[in-house]
C-alpha cells in the first residue's frame, strides 16, 4: 500500500503545482485589472481636486490679467508654492504670452522609483480662459482677458505605490489558495483516488506470477466512466498480447524479406540498393554503379501484352546474374531498369569492355514467340569521383543514363558534369515554359516587312519575347519543340498577336498581314482550324491579314495529312510563309506539293552579301525557283545600304530587318507605320 502511494504523490504534486501556477497567474492578472482601474480612478481624483483648486482663484486671476498685474497675479499664484499637487501654474494674457508663473518648491521633474514598476501618465495640463466684466456701452459686458493654465502632476506617492502592492498581494493570495484548495479536493477525491486503486489493482495482478490473460477489478462507483472503459481496455490488451506479439513476429520476419526483394524478378530492390550503397560508401572503397534500361520497353509491352514483358524482364534478370562477376549486387529499381555495383572498378576501360556484351542481348529461354533480341543503355558513375553518397551516385548514374538515351540508345555514357549542368538548364528552361504557357507571360515585339522599292510597310512578324530573362525565347521554343509543349505555346502566341492587331486594325493599309510563326505540329494538330476560327471571331480580325510562317529547321511534317489544312488557309485568304530558308530541309518536291505563298531567306545568307558569292548563288537560285513556283520572296536580316541596293539590283522587292526597324510594340508599330506613310506621301507630292 505504501508503494501505491508513492507512485500516486508525483501526479498529485505536479497537479497542485499546476493548479498553484495558474492561480497565480490569473490572480496577479486580476490584481493587475483591479490596480489599472485604482490607478485611473487616482489620476481622475488628482485631476478633479487639481481643477477645483484652480477655480477658487479663477476671478482673482481674472482682475490680474485684465491690468496685467504680474505682481497681483504672483501674490495669488504663491499660494501654490508648497503644493505638489502641481508641476506649475501659469498666468497668461489673451495673446498666451506669460504675465507669472511659479513652480510648486517640492514639485520634481525626475522620476519616482515607483515609476519603475507603474506607468505614469503624461502630465496633464488643465487651461481655464479668464473673463472679466467690464463697462462699456451702459452695461457690463464679460471680456476674455487670458487663461490660467496648470500643470497636473500624477506621479504615484509612496504610501499610494505601497497601498496598490498590498491590494495585488492580498488578492492574489486570497485567490491563489481558494482555488488551489478547491481543484485538490476535486482532484483528489475524483481522479487522485480511483486512479490509486486502478494502479493498486494492477500491480496486484502482476504480482499473481505472470499468469497470462490476467484482469483487474473495476473500482466501484466507476462502472461506467472513463475510469471503467481504462480498465476494460487494459483487460482486452492484456488477453491479446500473446497472440498480437506472436503475429507481429511473423509479420516482421516476412515484411523484412519482402522489403528488399524484388517479387517479379527476384533481384534485390530500390531499398536493399540504398542500403548497400550506404554500407559501400562508408567503406570508402572504389567502386562502379551502372543504371541499365531497355531500349523501347513499351513497345514490347504493346506487341506482346505485359505478361511477355514481365518475362522479359525475369530473363534479363537471369542474364544479368550469369554475365556479370559472381556476388555483383544486381537492383531491380522500377519498371525496366537496372542497377548494380561492380566493386573496385575504377577504370572507364575495364568497365567498358565489361559492360559492352550488355547493348544487345538475345533472349530466349521461357519467352512466348520465341528469342527476343534487346538493346540497353547503360549509365556509369564513380565512388567518389562521381558521388560520395547514395543520393549523389543516384543522380550521376540517372545522368549519365539520360545522356546514353539523348545520344541515339544501345551505348554506353560516364557521368558527365557538363551534362549534369545541360540538363539541370534544360529541367529549368522547362519549368520557365510551363510557367509562360500558364501565365500567359510574355509579350510580342512586331518587325516591319518594307517593300524596299515603293518604301511602304506591307507586314510584320510577331516575334516572342519572355518578361522572364532568365532565359531566352530562343531556349523556350527549342524546349517546346522537344517536349510538345509548342502547340499550347502557339496557341497562345496567336491569341495574342490577334489581340494586338485588333487594337490598330482600323489604322492598317488593305493588303497588311500580319505573320505568326506557326510549328509544323501545330499546324497539322487536331482543332488547330477550329481555334484559328475561334480566335479570328473573338477579336473580329478577318483572316486576310494573317502570314502563317513554318520554320523549315523544325521536323517537317507529312505533306498529306497536311493538305486538307492548307487548302482551307487558302480558301480563307490566309498565306503560308517558308520560313528560314536554306538552314533546314526542303526538297523541291516538299516546296511544290504544299504551295507556299512566300520564301523567307534566311539572314545569315543575307548579311553575307553583297561580297560573298556563295550567298549570292543562293539568291539566284530562290529567285528562280519563285519566279517558277509563283511565290514572293522576303529577304530577313537586311541591315545595310550595300544589301538593299544589291537585291534591288537583283529584282527583289520585300525586305526585313534593322535596316528598316527594330522590333517594335503594337504603339510604336502604329507610329511606324504613320510616319512611313506620311514619308511616302511627301515624296509622291514632290514628285
Amino acid at each position: 500500500m505504501q508503494k501505491i502511494s508513492n507512485a500516486s504523490t508525483p501526479l498529485l504534486r505536479r497537479f497542485v503545482t499546476s493548479v498553484i501556477l495558474v492561480s497565480i497567474i490569473g490572480g496577479t492578472l486580476l490584481s493587475v485589472i483591479i490596480a489599472s482601474v485604482q490607478l485611473n480612478r487616482l489620476h481622475d481624483q488628482k485631476e478633479q481636486t487639481a481643477r477645483l483648486r484652480i477655480e477658487n482663484i479663477l476671478d482673482s486671476a481674472a482682475y490680474a490679467a485684465f491690468n496685467l498685474d504680474s505682481a497681483q497675479g504672483y501674490s495669488l499664484l504663491k499660494s501654490f508654492q508648497n503644493d505638489t499637487l502641481f508641476h506649475g501654474i501659469a498666468l497668461l494674457d489673451n495673446y498666451k504670452d506669460t504675465i507669472t508663473d511659479i513652480v510648486p518648491l517640492n514639485s520634481s521633474a525626475d522620476a519616482s522609483w515607483t515609476d519603475v514598476f507603474l506607468s505614469t501618465p503624461p502630465n496633464g495640463e488643465v487651461t481655464y480662459p479668464l473673463i472679466f466684466q467690464i463697462h462699456r456701452d451702459n452695461q457690463y459686458v464679460d471680456e476674455p482677458v487670458g487663461y490660467l493654465i496648470g500643470n497636473v502632476n500624477y506621479q504615484i506617492t509612496h504610501r499610494e505605490f505601497l497601498q496598490l502592492l498590498w491590494t495585488i498581494g492580498l488578492s492574489t493570495l486570497g485567490e491563489v489558495l481558494l482555488v488551489a484548495i478547491i481543484l485538490t479536493i476535486f482532484f483528489h477525491k475524483q481522479i487522485g483516488r480511483p486512479l490509486s486503486n486502478i494502479i493498486e489493482s494492477i500491480d496486484e495482478s502482476a504480482r499473481i506470477g505472470q499468469q497470462k490473460n490476467t484482469t483487474i477489478q473495476k473500482v466501484k462507483g466507476h462502472d461506467r466512466d472513463e475510469f471503467g472503459r481504462l480498465v476494460d481496455a487494459y483487460n482486452n490488451s492484456v488477453m491479446q498480447a500473446t497472440s498480437y506479439m506472436t503475429d507481429l513476429e511473423a509479420a516482421k520476419s516476412e515484411l523484412k524479406s519482402l522489403s528488399e526483394i524484388d517479387p517479379l524478378t527476384n533481384v534485390a530492390n530500390r531499398r536493399a540498393l540504398l542500403a548497400e550503397l550506404t554500407k559501400r560508401c562508408d567503406q570508402a572503397l572504389p567502386f562502379a554503379v551502372v543504371s541499365l534500361d531497355i531500349d523501347d520497353f513499351g513497345s514490347y509491352n504493346d506487341a506482346y501484352g505485359h505478361q511477355t514483358g514481365d518475362a522479359l524482364l525475369v530473363t534479363l534478370a537471369n542474364t544479368l546474374k550469369e554475365h556479370l562477376p559472381k556476388g555483383t549486387p544486381i537492383s531491380r529499381t522500377g519498371g525496366d531498369e537496372f542497377v548494380f555495383i561492380l566493386p573496385n572498378k575504377k577504370n572507364h576501360d575495364i568497365v567498358l569492355k565489361l559492360l559492352s556484351p550488355l547493348l544487345t542481348i538475345s533472349l530466349s529461354e521461357q519467352l512466348p514467340g520465341g528469342t527476343h533480341h534487346i538493346s540497353c543503355s547503360l549509365g556509369v558513375a564513380f565512388f567518389p569521383t562521381d558521388g560520395q553518397n547514395p543520393r549523389q551516385l543516384s543522380h550521376a548514374t540517372d545522368i549519365a543514363l539520360y545522356v546514353a538515351k539523348d545520344a541515339g540508345r544501345k551505348c554506353i555514357r560516364f557521368y558527365d558534369k557538363q551534362a549534369d549542368l545541360a540538363r539541370t538548364r534544360q529541367e529549368a528552361v522547362r519549368k520557365a515554359l510551363q510557367q509562360t504557357i500558364e501565365n500567359k507571360d510574355f509579350n510580342l515585339l512586331y518587325q516591319p516587312k518594307v517593300n524596299m522599292r515603293t518604301g511602304s510597310i506591307t507586314g510584320c512578324e510577331a516575334l516572342l519575347r519572355l518578361n522572364n530573362t532568365t532565359h531566352t525565347h530562343v531556349e523556350i521554343i527549342e524546349e517546346a519543340e522537344r517536349n510538345g509543349l509548342i502547340v499550347a505555346l502557339g496557341r497562345e502566341v496567336m491569341h495574342r498577336a490577334f489581340s494586338d492587331m485588333s487594337q490598330v486594325l482600323d489604322k492598317l493599309p488593305e493588303d497588311f498581314r500580319f505573320s505568326v510563326n506557326v510549328s509544323p505540329r501545330q499546324l497539322v494538330s487536331e482543332g488547330f482550324i477550329v481555334d484559328l476560327l475561334a480566335t479570328a471571331t473573338k477579336y473580329n480580325v478577318p483572316l486576310r491579314y494573317l502570314d502563317i510562317e513554318i520554320t523549315e529547321s523544325t521536323q517537317m511534317f507529312d505533306t498529306a495529312s497536311s493538305s486538307q489544312t492548307r487548302q482551307w488557309l487558302k480558301n480563307a485568304g490566309v498565306t503560308v510563309t517558308l520560313d528560314d530558308f536554306g538552314t533546314g530541309f526542303a526538297s523541291l518536291e516538299y516546296l511544290m506539293t504544299y504551295g507556299f505563298d512566300q520564301i523567307k531567306i534566311d539572314k545569315h545568307f543575307t548579311q553575307a552579301l553583297p561580297i560573298d558569292e556563295d550567298a549570292k548563288a543562293i539568291f539566284n537560285v530562290v529567285q528562280y525557283l519563285a519566279d517558277k513556283l509563283n511565290m514572293a520572296v522576303v529577304a530577313e536580316g537586311v541591315e545595310t545600304h550595300e544589301q538593299v541596293a544589291y537585291l534591288l539590283n537583283q529584282g527583289f522587292e520585300c525586305a526585313q530587318g534593322y535596316f528598316y526597324s527594330t522590333p517594335l510594340s503594337v504603339r510604336d508599330l502604329l507610329l511606324f507605320l504613320v510616319k512611313r506613310q506620311l514619308s511616302n506621301q511627301i515624296c509622291v507630292d514632290a514628285s
